[in-house]
């Protein structure tokens, strides 16, 4: 392999190099250590979600949100110890990421037991579109309260990125498999990548503009289940993931990135933003255990839907003074 190559080396080749780079050592070792706090959080996590706080309704969903780190970490460092690996690690993280999303709005809608007793809930709560990263500075759109239309809408928006997420990486691995798409292509209309990740952009900002107007909806609703905490271990995680990747590969593109050995400033790029991200991802861990690992307080959401519903209709509505 040549000096300065934008090809992912070999552990072959790579292995060699870093033999006497302290540095690089250094950093590998730290990130070995932050993967290993990582999974003993989320072990922890699994415990006190299985044996203590077992009954919750959004349990799985919760589990499933906590998998995300360790998962995502461990991705991290087996890019960073095996880079021919990037695009596959590439593929199940970004498919974990879509489906997290998906998965945040689901346990929004489980805190109010299901979908009806939410629009119950919120009939009197105004509800608006106007929020980052698509519509915040559009005044021609107003609060209503939520319907069944408007809950649809934020579901289609938040399973779109789930669908999109996971089919986009699985055609630029079958490219990349047939040796016509590299992860440090730069962006051309030569590039199939470059029209993938447009692609993917569009989807993620819709997600979470979605996300983000349920969220604002909800948070004063439930003040003591940490929604916003929740939701910032989420978006954050794609932030990091996506943003910081970006900035990374567009400083390689323009040399301010410097190549070692044979490994050009994209793939140095990428290296640099896999390090990162481990330590991102403990802290996010710990955001997150902060935000889900705790008894959430009692549902009353069924009754106060009961007595809006009861209140309709005298005659029930006396068998509950």
């Amino acid at each position: 392999m040549s000096n300065c190559s934008e090809e992912f080396p070999y552990t072959s080749i790579l292995y060699p190099e870093l033999d006497n780079n302290t540095s690089v050592i250094v950093i590998g070792v730290l990130a070995l250590i932050l993967l290993v706090l990582t999974l003993v959080i989320y072990a922890e996590e699994l415990w006190f979600m299985c044996r203590v706080n077992s009954l919750t309704p959004n349990r799985n969903l919760v589990i499933f949100i906590l998998t995300l780190f360790p998962v995502l970490s461990l991705c991290c460092v087996i890019g960073l110890l095996v880079p021919r690996s990037t695009i596959l690690m590439e593929f199940i993280t970004s498919t974990l990421r879509g489906i997290s999303i998906l998965v945040y709005l689901m346990i929004l809608i489980g805190y109010f037991d299901n979908e009806d007793k939410l629009l119950v809930e919120m009939s009197d709560s105004p509800f608006s579109f106007r929020s980052p990263p698509c519509c915040c500075c559009c005044i021609c759109i107003h609060g209503s309260p939520i319907t069944r239309k408007t809950l649809r809408i934020i579901k289609v928006l938040c399973i779109q990125l789930a669908a999109i997420r996971p089919f986009t990486m699985l055609i630029l691995v079958l490219l990349w498999v047939d040796n016509k798409y590299e992860l440090t292509d730069t962006m051309s209309t030569s590039n199939p990548g470059t029209f993938f990740q447009f692609i993917n952009i569009a989807s993620l900002l819709l997600a979470m503009w979605g996300a983000i107007a349920m969220t604002t909806a909800t948070e004063k609703r439930l003040p003591e289940s940490r929604i916003r905490a929740k939701f910032l271990s989420v978006q954050l995680t794609m932030v990091f993931s996506d943003a910081q990747k970006a900035l990374l590969t567009l400083l390689a593109s323009r040399d301010v990135i410097a190549c070692v050995d044979t490994r050009g400033p994209l793939v140095q790029a990428y290296r640099y933003h896999y390090a990162l991200l481990v330590l991102e991802t403990f802290l996010l861990s710990l955001l997150a255990r902060y935000a889900y690992r705790f008894q959430d307080p009692p549902y009353q959401y069924d009754e106060l839907g009961k007595e809006k519903n009861c209140s309709r209709d005298g005659s029930v509505n006396a068998e509950y003074r």
